[in-house]
């Protein structure tokens, strides 16, 4: 991914959030010369075995096949377009472009399969993760757990998929947030940003007011 130096983000925290706050990612690779790629939600995790991604997709996908070179990961945050016309510099000179803001990580990641009890463990954490997110945004929500079902169950729907288990090769992340332009013409935005009142618009305006 090609990142001019203003949107480049090294800040390990803030890629970690847009990754948890983003999980669901497009992951990507070559199969036998043409690129595929699948839509499924990918976790980031750092504890006692290090730092890694996870994820499963469907037995019945092909892509699992293709193990041998490493897979691009991609994750994307908020987006915006951005009107030119929010520029109080273009109604002086006119010399201003529309463009468009986004967050986007990408990690380049060796992919591995996991079996046996590893490839419930990785299902395990990945439903807990969503389930305590559901927790935390409804009081009364009782989070699901893999042992609410019956053990044959879970076991069937387990040959049906494939767990998979990245080590992380490279991270590359663009913050495109307006970083770029004067104080004066990132105020314009936010105001144009907040004018729209729109949810999206919201959490770019916030973003480009914190950005530096």
């Amino acid at each position: 991914m090609f990142i001019p130096r203003s949107f480049s983000q090294t800040d390990q925290s803030a890629i970690v959030d847009l990754i948890k706050n983003h999980p669901l990612a497009t992951i990507i690779t070559s199969a036998n010369g043409v690129p595929v790629a699948s839509h499924v939600p990918v976790l980031y995790l750092n504890d006692e075995q290090g730092e890694r991604l996870i994820t499963h997709i469907a037995r019945a996908n092909p892509m699992w096949r293709h193990l041998d070179t490493p897979w691009l990961i991609v994750f994307t945050g908020a987006s915006h377009y951005i009107s030119a016309n929010w520029y109080p510099s273009k109604a002086v000179s006119h010399k201003e472009v529309p463009t468009y803001n986004y967050q986007a990580v990408h990690i380049t990641a060796q992919p591995k399969i996991v079996d046996g009890v590893g490839a419930v463990e990785i299902l395990a954490k990945t439903t807990d993760f969503f389930e305590e997110k559901l927790a935390n945004q409804v009081l009364d929500h009782q989070p699901w757990q893999l042992s609410d079902a019956p053990d044959d169950f879970i076991q069937t729907m387990c040959k049906a998929l494939v767990a998979i288990e990245f080590d992380i090769v490279d991270i590359k992340a663009a913050f495109k947030l307006s970083q770029n332009k004067s104080d004066e013409n990132r105020a314009g935005v936010v105001a144009g940003l907040q004018a729209l009142d729109t949810h999206d618009a919201r959490i770019m305006a916030d973003l480009v007011m914190a950005a530096k």
